[in-house]
């Protein structure tokens, strides 16, 4: 091992370090620069700046996204595409409403022609016809807040027409017949018996709605017996139905003789010297008009 003298200091060293180590301990006393030893032997070095930190950042964040895409990509995914598609569904709706405004506003929409029998009650292929602009079976779908006179009676083809009125609601009222082929009704509730059968005649005011049961018979309502020369005699009603404290008024057709009115249960309904029967119980009585040793029946059906 060979010695050599240091050209700054002037102390001699072993030649086994490759700077002056006492320049050293000088200068790391000093705080110029650290001491490094390498082999065994102290040597002195300046650090220059490395790009390798940096560039481990960059590879560790690109890793962890990789490793988080592979776990949770899926529900990332299904995340945003639920909202681009809640979004697109949102502005189709959006530009449906607003197209729908724009047709109605403009008029532009089209609207069914005249021979449409769906909007038309009296049409030929509907179930009944009215004197209203709502359909029957929209007014048999309303609720029941009319009073009507008579709820249920029965008329014998050619007889008189029955006047029914209705009561409650706003006051206006129009008519609906179920099937004009059976019994038809004006604007005044004037029923008229057409054809044997049964069917609903309607009273409304537009939000509620009020009903009466017509059945039909073929033929007519005279009773045997004497006809006297006034002509053929018969009631305008053989069978009634009347609620609980409405009134009916019985009359007949032939006759210029006195009659006389009796009812076989007073308890049930009542009637009158003229021929007004009035509910009083629920049941069923026989009214009947006796003229000239002869007598006719009407069956009265007290609800």
């Amino acid at each position: 091992m060979a010695m050599k003298r240091c050209p700054v200091c002037g102390e001699k060293y072993s030649d086994t370090y490759k700077y002056c180590p006492f320049c050293e301990e000088e200068e790391a006393m000093k705080g110029e620069r650290p001491l490094h030893r390498r082999g065994g032997k102290r040597s002195s070095s300046r650090k220059d700046p490395s790009i390798l930190t940096p560039v481990l950042i960059i590879v560790i964040l690109v890793l962890a996204l990789m490793l988080g895409w592979l776990f949770f990509g899926d529900s990332i995914k299904e995340k945003l595409g639920g909202g681009a598609a809640s979004g697109a569904s949102s502005s189709q709706s959006s530009q449906s409403q607003s197209g729908g405004s724009s047709a109605s506003s403009s008029g532009s929409a089209s609207l069914p022609e005249s021979g449409d029998s769906s909007l038309n009650p009296d049409s030929s292929t509907g179930t009944g016809t009215g004197t209203g602009e709502l359909s029957v079976e929209e007014v048999a779908a309303l609720p029941d807040t009319l009073t009507l006179s008579t709820t249920d009676f029965t008329i014998p083809v050619g007889d008189p027409a029955v006047k029914l009125t209705a009561t409650g609601g706003s006051g206006t009222y129009t008519w609906y017949s179920e099937d004009d082929g059976i019994a038809s009704v004006d604007e005044n509730g004037t029923v008229t018996a057409v054809s044997a059968g049964t069917i609903n005649i309607y009273a409304t005011d537009g939000t509620g709605k009020g009903l009466c049961i017509v059945r039909v018979k073929s033929g007519t309502g005279t009773v045997a017996g004497a006809i006297p020369s006034g002509g053929e005699v018969k009631l305008n009603r053989e069978d009634f139905t009347l609620p609980v404290g409405d009134t009916f008024q019985l009359k007949n057709t032939g006759i210029t003789t006195a009659q006389t009115w009796s009812s076989s249960n007073p308890n049930v309904a009542t009637v009158s010297a003229s021929g007004t029967v009035t509910g009083v119980s629920a049941g069923t009585a026989t009214i009947t008009m006796s003229y000239d040793g002869n007598s006719l029946t009407c069956i009265v059906r007290v609800k």
